[in-house]
């Protein structure tokens, strides 16, 4: 299996001035500018696809907690990879404690069983895309990986005992899981000694 990196890489991408020009552009054609976060709002839950990605990325620079917060409402649905991009690219740095708190949300829900455990997980694995360690407070990072490291944990435990597929389903997702939270942990470890 390949390695995968599962937290961002600490480079932040830079924004080109012709980027962000372009991004100006877009937003004014469409009647919002990166000053008017009223109308960026408006434009995140009312746009075609391609409009509330462009308002995202205009929300995630502005990064005011209005903003971040309009943001994290969107993840766990269809936009999550358009927010989770956002944030890598303009405003990691203001997301990461509520991506954690997000990540650990999703777990409690696992726990009370009203979510699968990959869906569960998927909010550990959105916390590390947008997130760098190296930045990250010790606190937030000890928070995040206090629930991969339940992840490493988790034994199969079929839905339906009468039911070998669901056993071989919840045993392939526990797999993936398991192997996910070990890789983060891992990533997690090396950065922490490396010299």
């Amino acid at each position: 299996m390949a390695e995968r990196s599962f937290f961002r890489e600490s480079a932040k991408p830079q924004r080109s001035a012709k980027e962000l020009e372009k991004l100006e552009a877009a937003l004014q054609s469409r009647g919002a500018d990166r000053e008017n976060e009223a109308a960026l709002m408006q434009l995140a839950d009312t746009g075609k696809k391609p409009e509330r990605k462009m308002a995202y990325h205009a929300l995630a620079e502005a990064g005011s907690a209005a903003a971040v917060r309009r943001l994290l409402e969107e993840l766990g649905f269809a936009d999550e990879e358009a927010v989770c991009e956002a944030l890598k690219r303009f405003g990691p740095e203001l997301a990461a404690e509520p991506l954690v708190t997000f990540a650990e949300q999703k777990w409690k829900q696992y726990e009370n069983l009203s979510i699968t455990l990959g869906l569960a997980f998927e909010g550990v694995l959105t916390a590390c895309a947008c997130s760098d360690p190296d930045t990250l407070e010790p606190e937030v990072l000890k928070r995040l990986l206090a629930v991969a490291r339940k992840a490493a944990e988790i034994e199969p435990e079929p839905d339906d005992p009468n039911n070998p597929y669901a056993y071989i389903e919840a045993e392939l997702e526990i797999r993936r899981v398991n192997l996910s939270a070990r890789g983060i942990l891992q990533e997690a470890r090396e950065r922490r000694t490396r010299p």
